[in-house]
């Protein structure tokens, strides 16, 4: 292969390996999506649950943490109200067995005690389904070494909630008749979740950023640390690993690329 062309393979797969960890909108369509149908098929019914949607500030909170590639939730949380859920994968990414990981946590947790199994998780399934959260923002990233953990590369990906869930002494919703407490706000029962009546009109605090307070109830007892390692998903069969997701490396894929594409051009 000559060295020109050899020079563009190289470049070309630098730019796939600087794209592999930032979601497409595919992808965070995939995400909002099995959310909402987690939500609209709990059990028990929710007396109240709302639809789920996406965030662009949540996400470059994610964007900015996950770049720092630290094996622990962000520090900053509970200033900004956020919850957090975390995943890892050191095989080919796949935002599906993602969400199934999580979701899978609800075998992990009894409604009727609020906690989770002895010795298991259920925290990530738990804020999936909060019904008082009603934005995420998730971003992932690729980190060659994730402080905390002894992988090699891997994907790290993060979803931020807002508001957070997890409140102590709270369960994730009310159960009851589906759409039974429906707020005056959102007066429409669809798919067992209270929407808008006219879901087109934003409200107006959607151009707000989220509140910022210190005074916040505390995160409830419910296993929700990150997650690690290959775990079975049971009813699937997939394998999947766990972690986390960061912005301030959006920069560099920007500067790599012009680089890459001053290099094409010579």
């Amino acid at each position: 292969m000559p060295w020109n062309m050899a020079l563009r393979h190289g470049a070309l797969w630098i730019l796939l390996s600087l794209a592999a960890g930032h979601l497409t909108e595919q992808q965070t369509s995939t995400i909002v999506d099995i959310h909402n149908d987690l939500r609209s098929q709990v059990m028990p019914r929710a007396a109240f649950m709302q639809k789920l949607v996406w965030d662009e500030r949540l996400r470059l909170v994610a964007e900015a943490y996950a770049a720092k590639c630290i094996w622990a939730h962000n520090p900053e949380l509970k200033s900004l109200e956020m919850g957090e859920n975390t995943f890892v994968e050191t095989r080919s990414f796949n935002v599906t067995k993602a969400m199934l990981d999580w979701s899978e946590e609800m075998d992990n947790y009894d409604y009727e005690t609020n906690i989770c199994s002895e010795n298991e998780k259920c925290g990530h399934y738990t804020q999936m389904v909060w019904a008082d959260s009603k934005k995420i923002g998730c971003a992932a990233h690729v980190c060659e070494f994730l402080e905390g953990l002894s992988y090699p590369k891997s994907t790290f990906l993060i979803c931020n909630y807002y508001p957070k869930g997890n409140v102590r002494g709270h369960r994730p919703y009310e159960s009851g008749e589906s759409c039974s407490k429906c707020p005056e706000q959102l007066p429409v029962c669809e798919e067992n979740i209270c929407v808008k009546l006219f879901p087109s009109e934003e409200p107006p605090e959607a151009t707000q950023h989220p509140a910022i307070s210190t005074e916040l109830p505390d995160i409830a007892p419910l296993t929700h640390e990150p997650t690690q390692g290959h775990r079975i998903i049971k009813k699937t069969g997939i394998e999947s690993d766990d972690i986390k997701a960061g912005s301030e490396v959006v920069l560099a894929p920007l500067l790599m690329l012009v680089w890459l594409s001053a290099a094409f051009i010579l």
